[in-house]
């Protein structure tokens, strides 16, 4: 483990990133309520050719793949991930630690969000069944908590450059393909996917503060 990421700089870092990502949310969501013209204009652009480009293969691979960011899949994945601290590792804090960081980001934080802003799903064919409110985007929001979260853990565990590299590559295309899936399968605007993420990255960067002033203090004390 490294120490130097339980300095006081790494955790004021961490609480900057998550109060910068608000200001773009934070523009999307004045958009969203005020129904600015240059929001659709900015939706239609990013969705237009995504749904031009609609296919019987692309939609059988969206399909799969916007399961990896679906409710299901994050509560067995965050239960692996959990299982193996606390039977492998013998770490309870940081496992309790990571089904808090999913279930109130991934879960409450998301259904409070859309409860608020109250945004009704784009009207054009929906390829996957999908109800509730569109903004944010719930799979987006989930996806870089919960793999987001799983790399943090890598960083903060593990000392190999290329394993940290090669999970934030691999963890970064299967966040970026769950939103663009999501505006593919017709159940959200492009505005929706980019707050989820703007909002997830916040929830992360807050909860990486969390860990790295609580968790990770505690177990070197």
């Amino acid at each position: 483990m490294r120490p130097s990421t339980n300095k006081p700089f790494y955790t004021s870092i961490y609480f900057f990133i998550s109060l910068l990502l608000l200001i773009p949310f934070s523009i999307l969501a004045f958009g969203v309520t005020q129904q600015k013209e240059w929001l659709n204009t900015f939706d239609q652009f990013i969705a237009a050719p995504l749904l031009a480009g609609r296919s019987v293969e692309k939609t059988i691979f969206y399909s799969y793949i916007t399961d990896m960011g679906g409710t299901l899949f994050i509560i067995l994945l965050t239960l692996l991930v959990s299982l193996y601290f606390i039977f492998k590792k013998k770490d309870f804090k940081t496992a309790y630690w990571y089904i808090f960081h999913v279930a109130v980001g991934a879960g409450v934080l998301n259904q409070v969000v859309k409860l608020i802003f109250q945004r009704t799903r784009p009207t054009i064919e929906h390829l996957v069944l999908q109800d509730g409110y569109s903004f944010p985007s719930g799979h987006s929001m989930a996806s870089l908590i919960c793999y987001g979260g799983i790399v943090l853990l890598i960083f903060h565990l593990n000392q190999k450059k290329w394993i940290n590299l090669l999970a934030c590559l691999l963890a970064s295309v299967i966040i970026i393909t769950i939103g663009i899936s999501r505006i593919y399968l017709g159940v959200h605007f492009p505005s929706d996917v980019l707050a989820g993420f703007c909002l997830a990255g916040s929830w992360l960067s807050l909860s990486a503060a969390i860990y790295s002033k609580k968790v990770l203090k505690n177990k070197q004390s």
